[in-house]
């Protein structure tokens, strides 16, 4: 159905129109911005560059829109919004240069505009559906709900756009533009209080993206018996941008670089964070920074020697930072080197911090001295109550030492702490198998396994719940797929040779 919009005088809202026309018609460049000393020389090479080929080339668009790119990239917002609108009145056919004024003029709360700059590219040829989205968000935010649902609608329809992928990216981890979309509906829905028709549509959504953060906590604020949930520890990640995720890899600028890799860590898109901080850390080898995002990175994805070598880069840098203390602590414990991590956290906890306390308290319980690791885990939470992983751990020690109604009290804070925390509902379903609350115990680890698919451990449990409720075959299925997830899960293979021993 076509969307229904006030007709918008495009002209009106660009920067400087009449000017940039007078000098597309002299022939003459944009200027730089005088103030490039500041900038990193990468940086300043590129904008150079561009500057050099647009001034080559006076009467091109494409020329312009990679000048504004490159002022995009170097965070000069002003002057890439001017060059931007200068590439979109030579080329009258391209959507890209409306689009990407539009996306910086909302940056700057500047909705009208970037409401007309989005209409301008909609109304060319070839424009995405990000384009629609935008436009209904803003619509959204400005009560046009009309003109919202309608390009919600759009925005839903239109096919997915491949997301970006530099070299070295073989994938990125994303969410469809369609369940964005999809959910911005449901919230206009809420709004004219149509809450059963917002229910089902946001259950539509997770039904086909059950990790949707999102959705999960809109669809959770909608229960009547739940107060209203935490916000997610992931906070909320936008939709994939092609056209921005190529002006992010060609910046040379830290923060811009760090913000993205920040976003991308929330969604679990872990190349292409792995690429942005790569490229920081190419750039600003010794920036204190960068090198913690580095180590962060790195202790993400198991490679905790690379990262204790980036810690201690870091630690010539910043002598006594407890901060660093505390992940070198993390890096030694996951290499197995205990009594060096605990002499290390030992360190980091002579100022009053919550995360060496929960970090000494898994080491000291890894040791076998679980009585200190409850002292630590309960320090960690007098310092921040809201610890979600000192709670799961000290959850799971509590269940461990029999105390079942304790440890499900604990675990269900940590989730309130964080809903993410696939670790939080598995172990919370294993306290509640205990317990012999199976039916709850089944819901429970399904979100577990729907959090984090490729872990084996909420399988392993959803087994043993299923045996404990006489549905053999399905338990025998979840401990294959705990031990296809990790050959060497030992529970899992205990568990799946015990049954089948009692089948034969």
């Amino acid at each position: 159905m076509p969307i229904v919009v006030a007709i918008l005088v495009i002209a009106a809202a660009w920067i400087g129109a009449d000017r940039l026309a007078h000098r597309a018609k002299a022939g003459t460049a944009l200027p730089l911005p005088g103030d490039l000393a500041a900038l990193p020389e990468p940086a300043r090479a590129q904008l150079r560059a561009a500057a050099a080929r647009a001034q080559g080339s006076p009467g091109s668009g494409d020329a312009a829109g990679e000048l504004g790119r490159a002022l995009h990239a170097s965070l000069f917002s002003d002057d890439a919004i001017a060059a931007y609108a200068r590439a979109e009145q030579i080329d009258g056919a391209s959507w890209r240069w409306p689009y990407l004024r539009a996306v910086l003029l909302e940056e700057r709360s500047r909705l009208d505009d970037a409401r007309t700059a989005l209409q301008s590219a909609i109304d060319r040829n070839g424009a995405p559906g990000l384009a629609w989205f935008r436009f209904a968000e803003i619509a959204f935010k400005q009560g046009r709900l009309d003109d919202a649902e309608a390009a919600y609608r759009r925005a839903a329809d239109m096919p997915p756009a491949d997301p970006f992928r530099p070299g070295g990216v073989s994938s990125r981890r994303v969410l469809p533009l369609s369940a964005y979309a999809q959910l911005g509906l449901a919230r206009i829905a809420l709004d004219r209080r149509q809450t059963s028709q917002a229910a089902e549509m946001i259950d539509a959504i997770l039904a086909s993206q059950p990790t949707f953060g999102p959705a999960r906590s809109l669809r959770a604020s909608l229960d009547a018996n739940a107060a209203a949930p935490p916000a997610s520890s992931r906070a909320y990640v936008p939709p994939n941008d092609p056209e921005i995720d190529a002006i992010v890899a060609m910046s040379a600028m830290r923060d811009l670089l760090l913000k993205h890799a920040a976003v991308a860590a929330r969604g679990g898109d872990r190349e292409w964070r792995e690429f942005l901080i790569r490229r920081a850390a190419e750039l600003n080898p010794r920036d204190p920074n960068v090198l913690m995002e580095l180590a962060a990175m790195l202790q993400a994805t198991n490679r905790a020697t690379e990262a204790l070598d980036v810690l201690r880069q870091h630690e010539q840098l910043v002598p006594g930072d407890h901060h660093t203390l505390v992940e070198q602590g993390r890096c030694l414990a996951d290499l197995g080197r205990l009594e060096e991590a605990e002499a290390v956290l030992q360190r980091a906890a002579r100022v009053r911090d919550a995360a060496a306390e929960y970090n000494l308290g898994t080491v000291v319980d890894r040791l076998g001295r679980s009585d200190e690791a409850r002292a630590h885990y309960e320090k960690a939470l007098a310092i921040d109550p809201f610890h979600s992983r000192a709670l799961n751990n000290l959850g799971v020690l509590l269940d461990r030492h029999g105390q079942g109604a304790q440890a499900i009290r604990t675990l269900e804070r940590a989730i309130q702490a964080d809903p993410d925390n696939a670790d939080a509902y598995s172990n919370l379903g294993s306290a509640m198998i205990g317990a012999r609350r199976l039916p709850d115990a089944l819901r429970t680890i399904e979100v577990a396994i729907a959090l984090d698919p490729d872990a084996a451990n909420p399988h392993n449990n959803r087994g043993i719940a299923l045996a404990q409720s006489g549905r053999l075959q399905e338990a025998i299925a979840e401990w294959n797929t705990a031990l296809r997830l990790d050959p060497a899960h030992v529970n899992a293979r205990r568990n799946l040779e015990q049954v089948q021993r009692l089948a034969r």
